[in-house]
């Protein structure tokens, strides 16, 4: 949960890579670039999480900065392909069975050896029922996981899995040290997080601020940067002014209809890339009145996509037909994706007397109330459900706005309970094509720490997302998701709104020449952080 470089060739070198070659062996990736030392930075957040604990604060911002602590035995590169990080090579033996080795030498914060039972550990906590952990999804195809020496680790598969590659390079791959798993306070600031990353926590401060030190025992190239203060500032403008007065060294999460002002700034420089992420409303297809197809088919009709990416966005971002982002699509869809896209019936255009025709068809002709809890957090969910709202007004829906914070909202959307209408925003952690439906669409998710919001259920579906879960072939992919899409798109599975490009600042004394779509799963600090 990030316009610039053309993505398609980025993006078919890393999907390709994954779907195909599921095994590898890298050399030492130097994460750092070599350079005059700087004393610090300052840099602002959106927010900062009540926990550094990631299984209980699963969002960008806790990725901001727990990628600079904590690591995965892999991660991404500059180009989005996996690379290594904690585990200098990877294999996969068979179908079922793929091999970590853990480099020699790594340590955590606290000098402590990187072992095969902290990875085991990890990845065990997630699987496990009773942590309630919302990335247990990324684990279901597991079978069992297991340190057969110190610097190794086998996991055992269910069944194949394409995705399941790129689990060790996320947050859902971060490891933890296994003895600060078994206590109930991790992530406070009684039990900060250790992790194998550049950077060990040194203060927090939760909903407000966190200190971070470069390591000198990390594994990889020193950090340019020694220390770094990440704040809390919430409110947007408030944001530009600590940057124009010089208390911030750079942003992330710029609201794009802000970038024009922060372009205004002589001491800040934009840096931009498309995010893969997408916006949609999802409805619950489990009870009154989102059961009615008709229902949803008119709340599709009722949504000004277009309007929404000139307003918000100012024309940086794209109006979602669907729930991919055409760019998801790449190294696996051979013709063109807004073609297939278009073909897909019915058309789901912004016209409300189509909504209003729908409405009438439905076991709610005379509207219904509905209240939906939005993320004040977000630049643009509340701001999105102004528009909405207005609009369901027109057709006779009286819907709601309930403003809350993020934590909140996410919570409430996880735990599946009376979900109605919600407003979702999602960027995803790995590109493949198959992991927006996997999360969205699949059964197994339908369900509290699930993110198949709408408790969309098809057997078709099931089937359809199984095959291309388990088969790396392309065409084979390709022709399996076509299906998904054409009865998601049918169903109403989703409503989509956009799909953004992502923006950060950052002051014009310093570059950064890693930010990539994937920002907040890698150390991001290192990756060619230094002075311009």
């Amino acid at each position: 949960m990030a316009i610039g470089l053309t993505r398609r060739h980025v993006l078919v070198a890393g999907v390709t890579h994954a779907a195909v070659s599921m095994a590898g062996t890298f050399a030492r990736v130097s994460l750092a670039q070599a350079g005059e030392q700087i004393d610090s930075i300052t840099w602002a957040l959106s927010n900062i999480p009540n926990t550094l604990f990631i299984p209980d604060a699963w969002m960008t911002s806790t990725g901001a900065i727990m990628s600079l602590v904590q690591e995965g035995p892999l991660t991404f590169g500059d180009d989005l392909i996996l690379q290594s990080a904690s585990a200098d090579k990877w294999e996969q033996v068979d179908p079922l069975t793929i091999k970590y080795h853990l480099r020699s030498g790594v340590t955590c914060g606290d000098g402590s050896p990187l072992t095969g039972g902290d990875v085991v550990a990890t990845f065990k906590y997630h699987m496990s029922p009773d942590s309630r952990s919302p990335l247990a999804s990324f684990y279901d195809s597991v079978a069992e996981v297991e340190a057969p020496a110190p610097n190794e680790v086998i996991v055992k598969l269910k069944a194949p899995n394409v995705q399941f590659a790129f689990t060790a390079a996320h947050m859902a791959g971060f490891v933890f040290k296994k003895e600060q798993l078994a206590a109930k306070n991790i992530g406070t600031p009684e039990l900060l997080p250790l992790g194998t990353g550049p950077y060990r926590l040194v203060e927090f401060v939760p909903s407000d601020h966190v200190i971070l030190e470069a390591r000198d025992d990390y594994w990889g190239a020193r950090p340019v940067v020694n220390r770094i203060t990440l704040r809390a500032i919430p409110d947007r403008q408030t944001r530009l002014l600590a940057m124009r007065q010089g208390e911030i060294d750079g942003a992330f999460d710029l609201a794009l209809s802000d970038v024009d002002q922060w372009n205004a700034l002589e001491n800040a420089k934009i840096i931009a890339r498309p995010s893969l992420g997408v916006f949609a409303l999802t409805l619950d297809h489990s009870a009154p009145p989102f059961d009615d197809i008709h229902v949803r088919r008119a709340v599709a009709h009722a949504v000004d996509r277009e309007g929404l990416v000139k307003a918000l966005l100012k024309g940086k971002g794209e109006p979602a037909t669907e729930l991919n982002p055409p760019e998801m699509w790449s190294g696996v869809l051979a013709d063109d994706v807004r073609a297939f896209y278009a073909t897909l019936l019915p058309h789901y255009g912004f016209d409300l007397d189509k909504a209003k025709a729908e409405l009438a068809q439905s076991s709610h002709p005379d509207g219904f109330d509905v209240t939906v809890p939005a993320s004040t957090d977000d630049p643009y969910m509340v701001n999105i459900m102004e528009s909405v709202v207005e609009n369901l007004r027109q057709i006779g829906i009286r819907a709601h706005i309930q403003p809350v914070d993020n934590a909140t909202w996410l919570a409430g959307y996880i735990n599946h309970d009376k979900l109605g209408m919600q407003i979702m925003a999602y960027y995803p952690d790995y590109a493949d094509v198959a992991s927006y439906p996997d999360l969205f669409f699949a059964k197994r998710n339908a369900k509290k720490g699930g993110m198949n919001g709408s408790n969309f259920i098809d057997d078709q579906v099931e089937a359809k997302l199984k095959f291309a879960t388990e088969n790396a072939d392309p065409k084979a992919r390709a022709d399996a998701l076509r299906v998904v899409f054409e009865i998601a798109h049918r169903e109403v599975a989703v409503v989509p709104i956009f799909w953004p490009y992502s923006a950060m600042a950052i002051n014009r004394k310093y570059k950064l020449t890693g930010y990539t779509a994937f920002w907040y799963s890698v150390p991001w600090a290192v990756r060619g952080f230094g002075l311009a």
